[in-house]
This record gives structure tokens, C-alpha cells and sequence, in this order.
């Protein structure tokens, strides 16, 4: 799956039919692209303009504009067509398509397809001898020189980390069966949007694991269920995680670093001798952050659907630090904070009012302030009014933060 923010466009691959499936941000169906042989990993351009494909059983990775929603150009991946030899996975890092592939029944591979010249170069057979299969891939576009690759046989998993600055992928890390517990059947990965940490969904443990691109070290734990076999990272670090849980939650969201979900989603059946279960892998973010696209399978039917889980609003608090005095027609510095379940990132501002008589009247609006990513911000004013001034601090909420107001009163002295 793979979110266009740009055009509110979903694309689903369907390695069986041959097929990409586009919808709407609704889920309703806009265009269904055929002649797409095992179709398998999607991968978007930076500038939204591409989709890439990877074409399992063409050996190959095709182009399609995503306006005209039509194939544009197909580059041979020179891996041969298959099951066990065309690519399945895409990645965009350090400037090129990296793809996951098999080299043969029992061994897996990275490629890239580098189209920055006047022809499209291949390059293949890297990362050889890690992966037992076609192995997944990962990328971050604050990161752009790391790539993530995990594989598993289902007994346990393989996960590496690569420099692709250079051009060739250059590993900095790899870890076998990671974790404090091991990871049988790796289902899913994706990586932070700074690329600092990757969390996987394995079946087993029954939770989601997190660890440091760094050196592949362990980061924590996220609590969900059996089995996991989803996750996704939003622009602004919130994780989805998802399992295939027909008796339980079936997707959990959690802030990073924060082991315990602050909201969950269960899809419920269509009657109660049916489940209706995440499939693997089936979980992305809309790039705006505003809600969570899903894919689920009915048991009765075994018809797949999109879920479109709109993200709540969380409750959001404003702090305000004031000095309890300060001359007047001298320079007054407000600092204070605003504080949710989930980060705010950059390029938030929230609203400043003066009341010179907290008695009396609404007050003025007197300018706004940028609020860090951290939640942070700071005003100065120069108040003209003796007596008690009040200043209200107000963030007028966004589409995964509710509204919220705080306010400090400064006693303002003579000169």
C-alpha cells in the first residue's frame, strides 16, 4: 500500500491478479490498473508524481504517473520473473529505487534501479548471504542515505542496516532473531521519520518491537497482541501497530517511546461466526497525519476492504510561565508549552491575547507565536496598562489536537 497525499489517492497492490487498485480517501474504488504482473511493493516518489511497482513475476519495476493513473515505463530489474527470483519490495534511499529479491529457492538479495542518468542502471547482488529470502525494505525521507532490510523464514528474522550514501549499500549493522525474545515470522517494518529507530511486527512475540538504526540495539516494546503482523510510522512519529486479532484490538496507536496505546481500533464481523482480521503489512498513513488507511479480510467472504480510520483528536493542554511583575513599557517574555498524547512537530502557532482588566471585556488579539517541535514557544510584549494584565494563550486545535486555552496574569508596576 501507498499513500498519495498529494492527490488523496490510495494504492493497493494485488500480486495475484496482476493488478494496482486505486481508491479515494473514502475507500471508494477510482481506477483499477491491470496488467501489472505480481504486482507486489509500492513505492511513491518524493514529488508524488510517480508510483513505482514492483513486478514479481515481470522481473521488472514499472512506472505509473499518478494523474494519468497510466503505466509510463518498465525497467528490466535483470533478476528474472517469479516467485523466487522477481523483485517484491521497493525503497527510495540515497537517490535511487533500492528492490528486495530472491536469488534463488532459499536466498535473498538488494538491487537498485539508480534513473538519474541518460539510461536506467541496474545493479544487483548486494546484501548477499544475510537473507534467506527476498528480504523487506524500509527508507525515511529526513534519512535518506539509511535502508532497513528484514527477512524471515519464519523461524526467526534477519535485519540489516545500510549506508547507501556511496551509491552501493553499505552495511552498518545487521542482527539475527533481534530482541529479547527472538522474532519468528517477521510480518512488517517501517522506520521512524528521522530514520533513528525501526519497529517490527513479528508474530511472535506478542508485541511490537522497536530498535536503534545505530547498531540495531533494543528501544523498547510496544503492548499489543497476538500476532502482530502490521506497523506504520506517521510523518510525526506516531506508530500504528496491528495484529491479526480476531478476539482483540486489531490496531493500536501509540507516541514513540510510550509502551501503552493511547487508542485502539477493533474491526468487528459481519456475523459471530466470522472474524474480519488485518492482513499483514496492511497498515499506511495518510501523509497529513489525519487518519490510518487498513486493510481487512472477512472470513465468511474472504473479500479484502479498506478501512479508513480517522485519527482522534486528543486532548491538548497550554501551560503559560509568566513573571508575577514587570515594569511597564518594558519588555514582558511569555514562555509556556503545549502538551498532548501525540507531538505536534513543526509550524504550529498559537494565538496571543492581552487583557489590561481581567474584570472586564474579551481582550485583544495581539500577535502569535511558533510553537517548536518540542511544544515550546515564547512571546515578548511591551504592556502600556498598570495593574493586573492578564494574557491568554490559545491553540485553535488541528485535525489530531483538540483546542485547548491557558492563561497567566502579570502584575504590570510603574516605570
Amino acid at each position: 500500500m501507498a499513500v498519495d497525499g498529494a492527490h488523496q489517492q490510495v494504492f493497493l497492490s494485488d500480486p495475484f491478479g496482476g493488478n494496482v487498485l486505486v481508491t479515494d480517501y473514502t475507500g471508494q474504488v477510482v481506477k483499477q490498473i491491470s496488467g501489472e504482473a505480481g504486482a507486489w511493493g509500492l513505492a511513491l516518489s518524493s514529488d508524488s508524481r510517480t508510483l513505482y511497482v514492483a513486478l514479481r513475476d515481470a522481473g521488472a519495476i514499472a512506472a505509473i504517473d499518478t494523474v494519468t493513473l497510466q503505466e509510463t515505463a518498465r525497467y528490466d530489474t535483470g533478476t528474472g520473473a517469479g516467485v523466487y527470483a522477481g523483485p517484491t519490495s521497493l525503497a527510495l534511499a540515497g537517490g535511487k529505487i533500492w528492490f528486495g529479491y530472491s536469488t534463488d529457492t532459499w536466498h535473498g538479495a538488494l538491487g537498485s534501479l539508480d534513473l538519474s542518468g541518460a539510461e536506467p542502471v541496474v545493479e544487483r547482488g548486494q546484501g548477499l548471504d544475510t537473507f534467506r529470502g527476498a528480504p523487506r525494505l524500509a527508507a525515511a525521507p529526513q534519512d535518506p542515505d539509511t535502508l532497513v532490510a528484514a527477512e524471515s523464514d519464519g523461524n526467526y528474522a534477519a535485519l540489516a542496516v545500510y549506508d547507501v550514501s556511496s551509491g552501493q549499500a553499505d552495511a552498518q549493522a545487521k542482527r539475527v532473531n533481534p530482541g529479547p525474545d527472538g522474532c519468528a515470522s517477521l510480518q512488517d517494518l517501517a522506520l521512524a521519520p528521522d530514520g533513528g529507530r525501526v519497529v517490527v511486527a513479528c508474530a511472535s512475540p506478542y508485541y511490537h518491537q522497536a530498535f536503534r538504526t545505530a547498531d540495531l540495539s533494543d528501544d523498547g516494546r510496544y503492548t499489543t497482541s497476538h500476532y502482530p503482523n502490521a506497523v506504520a510510522i506517521s510523518p510525526d512519529g506516531t506508530i500504528a501497530a496491528g495484529v491479526d486479532g480476531a478476539h482483540s484490538p486489531d490496531v493500536h496507536l501509540f507516541t514513540p517511546g510510550d509502551s501503552a496505546a493511547f487508542k485502539t481500533w477493533d474491526f468487528p464481523a459481519s456475523s459471530p461466526y466470522t472474524t474480519n482480521t488485518l492482513q499483514s503489512a496492511g497498515l499506511a498513513w495518510a501523509p497529513d497525519d489525519s487518519r490510518v488507511f487498513a486493510v481487512t479480510k472477512d472470513s465468511s467472504s474472504s473479500s479484502l476492504t479498506l478501512q479508513v480510520l480517522d485519527h482522534p483528536q486528543v486532548a491538548t493542554t497550554v501551560t503559560v510561565q509568566e513573571p508575577a511583575s514587570s515594569p511597564r513599557n518594558h519588555e514582558l517574555t511569555l514562555t509556556g508549552k503545549l502538551e498532548a498524547a501525540v507531538g505536534f512537530g513543526a509550524g504550529n502557532t498559537v494565538d496571543i491575547w492581552r487583557l489590561d482588566d481581567p474584570l472586564a471585556g474579551e481582550g485583544t488579539l495581539i500577535g502569535s507565536a511558533t510553537v517548536a517541535a518540542d511544544g515550546t514557544f515564547r512571546y515578548t510584549d511591551r504592556p502600556k496598562a498598570k495593574g493586573d494584565v492578564q494574557y491568554t494563550v490559545q491553540y485553535a486545535g488541528d485535525a489530531r489536537h483538540a483546542s485547548a486555552y491557558g492563561s497567566a496574569v502579570v502584575n504590570i508596576t510603574s516605570d
